[in-house]
C-alpha cells in the first residue's frame, strides 16, 4: 500500500506543477489584464498544491519524490488553447481538468488508510471541485445568448416613492 501512496502522491504532485504551467501559459494568451491576473492566480494556488504534497511526500517517506515534469499527462489535458482561441474555449478545457483533478483526489481518498492523507486529499478535492464550479459558472456567462435585465430591474432606476 505505501507504494500505491507514494505513486499517489508522486502523480497528484507532478500533475499540479503542471496545472500551474498550465494556468501560466493560459495567462500568456490573455490580452486583458483581468483575466491574466484570474489565471496567474488559479497558477499560484496550483503551486500551492504542488508545495503542500511535496512536503507532505517529504516528512512520510523521507526522500524527495520523483517529480515528472514531462511526458504523459494524467490529469491536466494536453491541448491548450490556441491564441486564437476564444475566452469559451478556454474555460471548457480548465473545466475539464479541474473535473479530473477533483475526481482523482475523490480517489486517492478512497485509496488512503491514513487520517491525514486521507484530510488533505478531502481537502484538495473539495478545492479542485470549488475551481471546476467557479469556471463552469463563468463558462454559462461567457456562453448565455440573452439575459433579461430590463431597466426596471436594476434598483438605481427604480422609482422611490
Amino acid at each position: 500500500m505505501s507504494n500505491d501512496m507514494k505513486r499517489i502522491l508522486e502523480t497528484a504532485i507532478s500533475e499540479e506543477m503542471k496545472a500551474s504551467r498550465f494556468y501560466s501559459v493560459l495567462a500568456l494568451q490573455m490580452e486583458q489584464k483581468g483575466t491574466r491576473l484570474k489565471f496567474d492566480d488559479m497558477a499560484a494556488v496550483e503551486m500551492t498544491h504542488y508545495e503542500l504534497l511535496f512536503s507532505y511526500y517529504k516528512k512520510k517517506f523521507k526522500q524527495l519524490p520523483v517529480v515528472q515534469e514531462t511526458g504523459e499527462l494524467k490529469i491536466v489535458r494536453p491541448e491548450t488553447p490556441s491564441k486564437t482561441a476564444s475566452f469559451a474555449d478556454a474555460i471548457k478545457v480548465i473545466m475539464d481538468t479541474e473535473w479530473r483533478a477533483y475526481e482523482f483526489y475523490k480517489r486517492a481518498v478512497e485509496s488512503s488508510t491514513d487520517a491525514k492523507e486521507q484530510e488533505m486529499f478531502a481537502m484538495l478535492a473539495k478545492v479542485e471541485l470549488s475551481h471546476y464550479e467557479l469556471f463552469r459558472t463563468e463558462y454559462n456567462y461567457t456562453t448565455e445568448a440573452t439575459i433579461r435585465f430590463a431597466s426596471e430591474d436594476i434598483p438605481w432606476m427604480m422609482e422611490v416613492s
